[in-house]
């Protein structure tokens, strides 16, 4: 017999299905370059929260990007999927995985086709910057015509 001091109602225990398909906001809390199975290429494990409000928000989304790949159309698929983040969070210039880390984007989530307990990323955007505000006064708000500013 073993002894535990565990309190399951510390536990979350909420579904853990895959989120539903749709466009996130979302940022990268985590990042790993790790050998692949086989050890002959390199790859990025990439570890996504959800920030957008509703029953997704907070729940982790998994990426893994071939960054070196013996074939080379893997290689260049991966490299051109990391491209594409990087473009979506501004950065030019990636040297460490850490760059990336908590800069919001949008990414579109889908389900595996070949395993509907979990989610893909299709795609990354750039988060819209809100829209500018001026301050300036339209012509007709100061009473003045448009063509006597």
């Amino acid at each position: 017999m073993a002894q535990l001091n565990f309190n399951a109602a510390e536990i979350d225990t909420t579904s853990r299905d895959a989120i539903p398909s749709g466009t996130y906001e979302a940022i990268i809390t985590d990042s790993e370059m790790k050998a692949t199975k086989n050890g002959l290429g390199m790859g990025i494990n990439l570890t996504f929260e959800i920030l957008s409000e509703g029953p997704a928000k907070g729940r982790k989304v998994f990426v893994w990007i071939n960054y070196e790949h013996p074939k080379v159309e893997a290689q260049r698929i991966g490299r051109e999927e990391l491209a594409s983040l990087c473009k979506a969070v501004g950065v030019a210039n990636l040297t460490d995985t850490a760059q990336l880390h908590d800069l919001p984007l949008l990414i579109a989530v889908g389900i595996d086709r070949n395993d509907p307990t979990r989610n893909v990323v299709k795609s990354y955007k750039a988060k819209p910057a809100p829209a500018a505000q001026t301050a300036q006064k339209s012509p007709q708000a100061s009473g003045a015509a448009p063509w006597a500013r």
